[in-house]
């Protein structure tokens, strides 16, 4: 089979198939190949980034482009990629000057620019997880990116919403006598030992302060269970 090449412009070349007299333009062509070359390597790399699970997988927190977290956080769902976007109830916003207008409210990233995604650090998963459009790259660099433990991401949510399920979580993950960090206030630093859970969103510990061992209680937000 024969084909000629025609110039129909100059920034336009095309293939003429003299036994069928079809045109086929080669910068289309072109462009339409790299398309897919394209496609099939990020297919390859978000299918390992996403089908290694098990033991080594950890939680990391990924850093977005500026106002692309919504859709990042689309396209992880779509590659079936284990991942939170921590977000916030807001208010919409109103179009056209509508003062009386009732509008639902819509959830909104509590972090901007970050999103935790659980997988395998290792070269081919952040190599897939950076074709997605949108995406940067692990916080701490792709070498040496610093997992963050799960629980830290439960408690950041129910700092945000104070939401039940997120308390209860936590709540089920502390046991009297369990060791705990203090995370905020001015006993930030200290190390305590859970005496009770106050309620649902408290928590009783005693703190040695100078030899003396001080009962307190903080949100369960505050807490960190030590390992």
């Amino acid at each position: 089979m024969r084909a000629d090449v025609k110039r129909l412009s100059d920034r336009e070349h095309v293939w003429v198939d003299r036994s069928t007299g079809e045109v086929i333009n080669v910068d289309h062509a072109w462009q339409k190949s790299d398309q897919r070359i394209a496609l099939q390597r990020r297919e390859y790399a978000m299918l390992a980034a996403a089908g290694m699970d098990g033991p080594e997988a950890r939680w990391y927190v990924l850093r977005v482009e500026d106002r692309a977290d919504i859709a990042v956080d689309k396209l992880l769902e779509d590659a079936r990629v284990e991942h939170v976007m921590l977000s916030i109830e807001v208010e919409a916003k109103r179009r056209g000057g509508r003062k009386h207008q009732s509008l639902e409210p819509c959830m909104a990233p509590a972090f901007p620019g970050y999103i935790f995604v659980r997988v395998v650090s290792c070269a081919v998963t952040w190599a897939g997880l950076k074709t997605i459009k949108g995406v940067l790259d692990p916080l701490g660099g792709g070498d040496n990116p610093k997992p963050v433990n799960g629980d830290e991401i439960v408690k950041f949510q129910a700092r945000i919403e104070n939401d039940p399920d997120a308390i209860a979580v936590l709540t089920n993950a502390l046991r009297t006598g369990d060791k705990v960090s203090i995370d905020a206030g001015p006993f930030c630093g200290f190390e305590a030992v859970v005496m009770m859970l106050a309620d649902k969103h408290k928590v009783g510990v005693e703190v040695d302060i100078f030899g003396r061992a001080v009962p307190l209680k903080f949100d369960l937000a505050d807490v960190t269970k030590l390992e």
